[in-house]
Parts: structure tokens; C-alpha cells; sequence
């Protein structure tokens, strides 16, 4: 149930869906959020007139839904069947084995917007392969400098940014588990999604959003000119080297020049993907509103999708270490409320993080909640003496369930990639 709210009418507990003017300039970072004291009802008056308010994601007494209509927060689904149907999906998309398309149409999605994670899961994961099979068969094309087609990539491309429009922890979740560890895949595939997500939480458009998939997916494709060994390399870059991997940029816009149906707005991304808001990036140092906000987007994502990327020179970040890096760059290279922004769309947990919980079990997040970034849904791994859980089971943190001592489950803390030799993808191969 969603309802347009003077801002003199708020009350704590409402969930603010939309506002009467655009998120960007605002002192608020989710774009849907739970109000929690009287100093945000205070800033949401000074900038807007009125706000939507979702009934259904509110809490308290300010919770309502219609009659007769299913809660799709306070009915839980029978856990063990959630864990199984998601389970099943995550193992066929973890074996590698291309999927063919088995739903003619979209997963429908509940109250509040949402598909169920595992049918979108099984929706859009043989999208996901037909558009790494037509990358693949790209690249070999600009290799050969033979013919070769963008359109079938953003048509696919269009279809994933439906499926983020429906549920975007799905395609982040298939993004950790279709990795190949080939890195020019890997990252591609990573940045395209997490571009589209961010697009999305930003609010832009779909044909926006669609455009940061397709350059996110398409950005680094110079670097089929590159000297491999000096991609490869271990040691620091010298001067020289750094100046001839900096010509991917130019490379890719060469490379795809020749295709005269690539999109303005995907062009301008891949040209700008590096230059920064205080002119520090290349290769024209470009600064401040020469940048378009999509452009800086996929700055940001694609240096987040780097550090938390395995490379020959290092081991990857954490996600939580990520975040501190892009967080540290706010107001410098990137414009501190993107970065805000950017932020509240990954959240503290994201998707993929190994945590610990209160009972001393380990699991990872498999989906997050607008409401309660804090409290995502997970799947639990080991057990409290850190024994494998040979039938995970998942835990939604937002329906406050009780542990057997009574105690309400938590979040202890996020653990470093690869914790107690743990790689939550393995738990999908049997």
C-alpha cells in the first residue's frame, strides 16, 4: 500500500519509498527508507512538500496492507523450501553447464516490487550466458578484425536491466558464481551488473541503466592491444608501462568505433570510465561537470569491481575494504554524494560476503532488504564449532528469528574472503 504523505504528516516507522523531487541534492542516501527520529522527518520537510510512503514496509503502528493480501515480509516462506528451491538454481548455475531459457516470461514479483530470488535466479541466468557467449564471440571478432554485432549485446543487456528492475541481488549473486576466473570475463560481467544495480538505485532510466550495462560489459575491450605479460605483471608498472596500459581506453573506442550503432551514452562512458571529478584521471583529465553522472558511476564500480577482484599482484579486497578505499576517495576523485549513494546501494553486507553470526555460525548473504540493509537474508555454511553444514539453511535477519536459546539472530561481524578456508561457491558444486 503505497500513499503520497504531507511531510508534516510523517511519523517515525514510515517507509519512504519516493520523494517529490530527485534523490541527488538530498541529505538522504538510501532511495527508500525507514524513518527512525524526528531529525530525518526535520530534513525531509526543509526539502520536499510531500513524500510516498509504502504502508507494507513500514513498521509498527504505521504498518497497513490491504485486506486479504499476503505480508510479504512477515510471512516467511517454509525456511527449508526457500533454502532448497535456491539451492538447486545456485548448483546448476555453479557447475558452469550453459543454461537454456526454460520461462517464456519474467518471474512475477510480489507487493512490494520484488521477484522471488531463485525464479529470477532461473530467469535470467541463461540471459546472463547468451550475453557472455556474444562477448565471447566479440572479442574474437576484434581479434580476427572481422564482423561483428553490439545489437544482440544490448538486447540482452536490456533484458538483465528488466531482471535488476525485478530483483537485483539475483544477478549479483549469479555474477560471484558464474566466475571463470578468466579476469577479462570476470570483471566485465561484474562491473556490467553492478553498474546496472547502481544505475537503478540512483533512479535513472531504463534506458540508462541499460547503456551502463552494455559500456560496463564493453569498457576494457582495448586491452586486446595490450602487452599480456604487462597486464600479467607482478612488480610495480614503470612509467612506460603505466602510459601504454592508460591507451586501453583509446583502443576500445577505436576498436567498437567501427560499429556505427553504438549508443552516444555507451561511448561516452567507456571514454570517461577513468577520469575523475578533481582531473587526476586520464586520458583527457576531465574534472567536475565535464563528467556525466554515469560516467562517474561507472568509475566508482569499476574501481569497487578491481579491488575486490583476485589478481596476479595481489589477493582481493574485502568488500568492507573496498568500500573504506571508495569511501576515502569521497570529495577527491569521486563526488562525495555519489559516493554516499554508492554506499547505501551496496551496503555494509553485500551480496557474496562471508558473516559471522551470534551463535558463532558462519553463513553468506544472499540477499538484501531495502528496509534493513543491516539485516540481509543468508545462508549458513558452518555450524557454531565451524563443522560444515551439509544442508545449509537460510536465515532471514528482517523476520527477527529466535536462535534455540532465545536470542534473536545477528550479524557479529563481516569475515575476509576465503575465512576458515571457506568459498561459499563450493557449497553449490554437489
Amino acid at each position: 500500500m503505497i500513499e503520497t504523505v504531507s511531510t508534516y504528516d510523517l511519523k517515525v516507522g514510515m517507509y519512504v519509498a519516493e520523494l517529490d523531487r530527485p534523490w541527488l541534492g538530498t541529505p538522504f542516501w538510501f532511495q527508500g527508507f525507514l524513518v527512525e527520529s524526528d531529525d530525518q522527518i526535520s530534513d525531509l520537510q526543509a526539502c520536499c512538500r510531500s513524500v510516498r510512503v509504502d504502508r507494507l514496509l513500514s513498521l509498527g503502528a504505521q504498518y497497513r496492507r490491504a485486506p486479504h493480501e499476503p505480508d510479504p515480509i512477515r510471512v516467511a516462506r517454509n525456511p527449508s523450501e526457500d533454502a532448497l528451491a535456491f539451492l538447486a538454481i545456485s548448483r546448476q548455475l555453479r557447475s558452469g553447464k550453459p543454461l537454456k531459457r526454460k520461462l517464456a516470461v519474467p518471474p512475477p514479483v510480489d507487493q512490494d516490487g520484488r521477484s522471488r530470488l531463485d525464479a529470477e535466479l532461473e530467469y535470467v541466468a541463461p540471459i546472463a550466458d547468451e550475453v557472455i557467449g556474444a562477448f565471447e564471440f566479440l572479442l574474437e571478432s576484434l581479434k580476427s578484425r572481422g564482423r561483428y554485432e553490439v545489437d544482440r549485446i544490448d538486447s540482452l543487456i536490456g533484458e538483465m536491466a528488466q531482471s535488476v528492475g525485478r530483483n537485483p541481488d539475483a544477478l549479483l549473486w549469479l555474477s560471484h558464481l558464474r566466475q571463470r576466473d578468466v579476469p577479462t570475463y570476470d570483471h566485465a560481467l561484474s562491473v556490467s551488473v553492478h553498474l546496472m544495480v547502481f544505475g537503478r538505485f540512483l533512479s535513472l532510466q531504463e534506458g540508462h541503466v541499460k547503456a551502463m550495462g552494455v559500456a560496463g560489459l564493453l569498457q576494457d575491450v582495448g586491452k586486446l592491444q595490450l602487452d599480456p605479460a604487462t597486464l600479467a605483471k607482478i612488480e610495480p608498472l614503470t612509467e612506460a608501462e603505466i602510459a601504454h596500459v592508460r591507451m586501453h581506453v583509446h583502443h576500445s573506442l577505436s576498436l567498437l568505433g567501427e560499429h556505427g550503432n553504438l549508443p552516444a551514452p555507451v561511448r561516452t562512458i567507456i571514454a570517461q570510465h577513468h577520469e575523475r571529478i578533481d582531473g587526476s584521471g586520464y586520458p583527457l583529465g576531465l574534472h567536475d561537470n565535464r563528467l556525466d553522472i554515469a560516467s562517474q558511476a561507472s568509475g566508482i564500480v569499476d574501481s569497487y569491481c578491481a579491488m575486490i577482484a583476485r589478481r596476479p599482484y595481489r589477493d582481493p579486497l574485502s568488500p568492507q575494504g573496498a568500500l573504506e578505499r571508495i569511501r576515502q576517495a569521497r570529495g577527491g576523485a569521486f563526488a562525495d554524494s555519489l559516493v554516499d549513494q554508492f554506499l547505501q546501494c551496496i551496503g555494509l553486507y553485500p551480496v557474496g560476503t562471508l558473516v559471522e553470526l551470534n551463535s558463532g555460525e558462519v553463513a553468506v548473504v544472499i540477499q538484501q532488504h531495502r528496509v534493513r540493509r543491516l539485516q540481509p537474508k543468508v545462508l549458513v555454511l558452518l555450524g557454531p564449532d565451524k563443522s560444515l553444514e551439509r544442508y545449509p539453511r537460510s536465515i532471514d535477519l528482517l523476520l527477527s528469528p529466535a536462535q534455540p536459546s532465545g536470542e534473536d539472530y545477528r550479524i557479529v561481524q563481516a569475515l575476509p574472503p576465503g575465512s576458515h578456508g571457506l568459498d561459499p561457491r563450493d557449497f553449490f558444486l554437489d
